[in-house]
């Protein structure tokens, strides 16, 4: 079990990764006339940043699957290039150069996210860190921007806050080696507390565990059993992963359009439509805060749950008392991000419940960045064709869509026969 310590550790690397991630959206003007290119060319940037993040999320799954790796370093080197990267974007000569850190970035970002998120989940023990650390990823996509307007309204130089930033994303790093690592403790008893950090995994050929009836019940949660790897699974593992993709796709398309949507269909003010999207972000953070809190014990039914409010938003949206109602938009938004919030960490610990392998986690977390990239560019390539003013009818099709697939793959779970192996 990981020591609290060392869970507070891998939740302020997953903060770290979300304070490096989200700096660049807050200079992208400053950047465009640095390097005389359009805004729109951006939109490239975002893109590669995210396979970069998706190709480390499933190599690190595959590396992980067949070998033991040294999963805190990994995460440590991936806060270290971040800190350097920070520390340099705003002296870098050109923008392929800027193109090139985004992609690091990128790729350690996708490092941290999968193993912290992967050892949080398959800890023995309550998942609470779990939540606890996406509540905190939320709080660092405000803390980014809100830092960077801070120093701009300051008039300090683009260079020095990227040394500033990048200084802070170091010392977040330090502050995670010294949790994990805790060198005031001796290098044997370190070493003992991580060896048991890793879940104990069973096998049909391993004799001492599958015949240890009590020692295997006493791993079972009495909610739902640990199933074993066929090829019903595999079909089910590959819906729960369409889901989560299904979700990261609304989530990044809310993310990237929705206040675009409010202000150029609907016709509201630049300030109402950030302010919207602000509530999206608000009632996501505090259902996350919640689920923080109070713990969910039956994920499959919390999840079609949380679903069914997501839809619930999306279909008051059809009606023009809403579209039109300032306030009543305002409580709908909110509405579609609280129903949001609990999704993600809930598919997580669903696939750490439902399959023993901690690899698949890191399969489950590329599957959702490919969702991340390909939301903004999907939806924007249908806007083209159907119209902006449609957006609504587009991310209730999405929603839907995600909804059958996480009924679909809990179904299948439900009616396979449950083995402990």
């Amino acid at each position: 079990m990981l020591n609290t310590l060392r869970r507070i550790g891998l939740v302020i690397s997953l903060a770290g990764f979300s304070l490096s991630i989200n700096t660049l959206p807050a200079l992208v003007t400053w950047f465009s006339f640095y390097f005389e290119f359009p805004i729109a060319s951006f939109g490239i940037i975002f893109s590669l940043q995210y396979v970069a993040f998706t190709f480390s999320s499933i190599i690190i799954g595959r590396l992980h699957s067949s070998r033991h790796l040294p999963l805190y370093g990994i995460v440590l080197g991936s806060l270290l290039a971040s800190s350097i990267c920070l520390f340099f974007i705003g002296i870098l000569p050109s923008f392929p150069f800027l193109v090139m850190t985004m992609l690091i970035i990128g790729g350690a970002g996708g490092l941290v996210e999968s193993i912290g998120t992967t050892l949080l989940t398959s800890s023995n023990g309550t998942n609470r860190m779990l939540y606890t650390s996406q509540f905190f990823y939320a709080l660092g996509a405000f803390i980014a921007p809100m830092l960077v307007g801070l120093l701009l309204s300051l008039n300090v130089s683009i260079p020095m806050i990227g040394h500033l930033i990048g200084l802070f994303s170091l010392a977040l790093g330090t502050l995670v080696w010294l949790l994990v690592y805790q060198p005031w403790k001796s290098f044997m008893a370190v070493s003992h507390e991580s060896n048991r950090d890793y879940r104990v995994k069973f096998s049909k050929n391993d004799e001492k565990f599958t015949h240890n009836k009590d020692f295997v019940s006493s791993k079972i949660d009495l909610d739902e059993n640990i199933h074993s790897s066929n090829g019903l699974s595999s079909y089910a593992f590959l819906l729960l992963s369409f889901t989560m993709l299904a979700y990261v796709f609304i989530e990044s398309t809310i993310g990237n359009w929705f206040a675009v949507y409010v202000e150029e269909s609907l016709t509201f003010t630049p300030a109402d439509a950030s302010f919207t999207l602000s509530l999206y972000w608000t009632g996501l953070g505090v259902s996350r805060l919640t689920s923080m809190i109070w713990m969910r014990k039956n994920h499959s039914k919390s999840l079609l749950i949380y679903m069914g409010i997501m839809l619930i938003a999306i279909l008051l949206l059809f009606f023009p008392i809403i579209q039109q109602g300032r306030g009543l938009l305002f409580i709908t938004i909110f509405i579609l991000g609280f129903g949001c919030g609990p999704i993600w960490p809930l598919l997580i610990e669903y696939c750490s419940r439902i399959f023993v392998q901690e690899h698949l986690l890191m399969y489950l977390i590329g599957a959702g960045s490919v969702g991340a990239l390909l939301g903004p560019i999907v939806t924007s390539t249908l806007f083209s064709i159907i119209g902006l003013n449609r957006m609504h009818i587009l991310i209730c099709a999405y929603v839907v869509i995600m909804l059958f697939a996480a009924m679909f793959s809990v179904g299948i779970i439900a009616r396979r026969p449950k083995n402990v192996v």
